[in-house]
């Protein structure tokens, strides 16, 4: 993909974040741990999206940079979490954030190897 369409898409999936952080009480299967992995994969997608949108995506300063944005991202999600009224504010959550901002990082320096 081009790098205007990896901005393009980046914009839109932050929105989306956003946009589903603003609903009161969201809908979520009640299994233990699986709120870890949705916020894992979620900004594993993020992750993988925002270093698109750089052309260095092989230098470390550049994957540095992509995992601290996302990371971020996710504190301010969460902090925006505690403001909706049903939504809470969790340690947790960011963890699986800045978590999932690496494994997105790593997976699109690899895919681009190939």
């Amino acid at each position: 993909m081009k790098r205007k369409t990896y901005i393009i898409l980046t914009s839109f999936y932050a929105f989306l974040i956003f946009v589903f952080s603003s609903i009161s009480k969201p809908p979520s299967i009640e299994k233990p741990g699986f709120d870890v992995i949705e916020h894992v994969i979620e900004y594993s997608i993020l992750g993988f999206l925002t270093l698109g949108c750089f052309t260095k995506r092989n230098n470390i300063k550049t994957i540095l940079i992509v995992i601290i944005i996302c990371s971020l991202y996710g504190i301010l999600d969460e902090i925006h979490q505690y403001l909706v009224p049903g939504r809470y504010f969790s340690e947790s959550d960011i963890l699986s954030n800045s978590i999932g901002s690496v494994i997105g990082v790593i997976t699109l320096r690899y895919y681009k190897k190939f």
